[in-house]
């Protein structure tokens, strides 16, 4: 996943396990680190996952079925009509992703000045009227226009979402309800093949096929982005489904959860800055991870409803897969085990694809062995990364239990150390 949050999202949600804090003579701020009553939390909890989640969700899903559903098209004759012939295809793909990743992080930003109960919807109108455009093109430049304002739509959106959670929901509840959303990416597969299937039996006012797979979908998420902006709360603060005194418990146990790494009270009270940017770029783990996570149906021979219908299986198990590993990741306070053990099992699933086997383990297609090997080959990669950034983080969270990074108290404002604070714990 290509998680793009803000550096103090990075600084407030990487902290594992209870710290003693440092004595206060202010009242006030004793008062701060107060615990909070469980079932205040667990109250909580419950109407922000009540309140946020089901919307992110449909966000998310839409998002997906909006940017794979060219390879849908292209089973129903969009390649044919718009004659992409050669590379021209791959080219319409690729396009996507320059304007996706470039303007990824400054999205972040974008979230934080216009609020994410704004921008988020934004994004969504503006790529389903994208997408809906994407029926009426007529040639492969049309296409190639279409796929570029697709991506600078969708590309602030998965950063911007866990930059939005994570103003809600404390470090050991996040992953499991960026789950809760994430899951829609793989159920997109499924049900964008059962829905582009549908679809592609249309013919109307000559467009005929292909056509109806963008417009209707892209009419469906238009709408249902204008329905999102009235319901998404901007910040805990401001939820308006909280009484009173439960919007002061959330932000209340925001502070708990930040363990040294930021002195901002409130959401709205935290502000930009450059030296947050190069602390997050700088930092081991987000170098770590960045290389861990660098790390086709048609030609399989079938007919384009069989080869729609091909995806739903291995996409429903990606669904309960992300499910269950981000619900496991939360409850057992760590994120290496689970990379582990998922790269492990894709290893083994690529080694029995590149077997010479059954059909039936090749899911009926044709051997990509070079495909594969590379994957492989990635996977292992992935595999160590995660190994080093568990090791370090083990290391680091030891040297802080010993006092070895105390000095650091010394060394100027204790409120700019982020991540470097004594009282920060790694989860590894």
């Amino acid at each position: 996943m290509d998680l793009s949050v803000s550096s103090q999202a990075l600084e407030s949600n990487g902290k594992q396990g209870q710290m003693d804090y440092p004595e206060k003579n202010d009242e006030e701020d004793l008062d701060l680190i107060q615990p909070l009553d469980p079932a205040l939390q667990q109250r909580i909890t419950r109407k922000f996952d009540t309140h946020i989640i089901p919307w992110l969700f449909g966000i998310w899903l839409l998002a997906f079925i909006d940017r794979s559903n060219i390879g849908n098209a292209r089973i129903d004759g969009l390649a044919d009509d718009l004659k992409l012939d050669g590379n021209k295809f791959n080219i319409a793909l690729t396009v996507f992703y320059i304007p996706y990743v470039l303007v990824d992080v400054p999205s972040n930003w974008a979230v934080k000045c216009f609020g994410a109960n704004y921008y988020l919807p934004g994004l969504l109108i503006a790529w389903g009227i994208v997408g809906l455009c994407t029926g009426f093109v007529t040639d492969y430049s049309g296409l190639l226009a279409c796929r570029f304002f697709l991506g600078l739509c969708e590309g602030g959106l998965l950063g911007g979402m866990v930059l939005y959670l994570s103003m809600f929901y404390r470090r050991h509840e996040l992953l499991f309800r960026i789950g809760m959303f994430y899951c829609a990416a793989p159920l997109s597969g499924a049900f964008g093949g059962l829905l582009a299937t549908g679809l592609a039996d249309i013919y109307h006012g000559g467009y005929n096929r292909w056509p109806w797979i963008f417009i209707v979908e892209g009419v469906v998420t238009v709408a249902f982005g204008l329905v999102v902006i009235f319901f998404l709360p901007p910040t805990p603060s401001a939820a308006k489904f909280l009484s009173e005194s439960d919007r002061d418990a959330a932000v209340h146990r925001m502070g708990l959860d930040a363990h040294g790494a930021s002195q901002a009270s409130t959401v709205e009270s935290e502000r930009f800055s450059w030296h947050w940017v190069r602390m997050a770029t700088l930092n081991v783990n987000t170098v770590l991870l960045s290389l861990n996570f660098f790390a086709i149906i048609t030609p399989l021979g079938y007919n384009s409803v069989k080869a729609q219908l091909f995806t739903v299986p291995p996409n429903l198990a990606g669904f309960f897969a992300v499910i269950l590993c981000t619900f496991l990741s939360d409850r057992i306070k760590a994120r290496g085990p689970i990379m582990i053990g998922c790269c492990s099992l894709a290893i083994i699933g690529y080694i029995m694809l590149l077997v010479k086997t059954r059909p039936l383990v090749h899911y009926g297609g044709p051997e990509y062995t070079t495909g594969h090997a590379i994957n492989v080959g990635f996977l292992v990669f992935s595999l160590a990364l995660s190994t080093i950034n568990i090791l370090y983080a083990k290391r680091e969270n030891w040297k802080r239990d010993r006092g070895e990074r105390d000095h650091r108290l010394t060394e100027g404002d204790e409120g700019m150390l982020g991540h470097r604070h004594p009282s920060f714990r790694y989860t590894f």
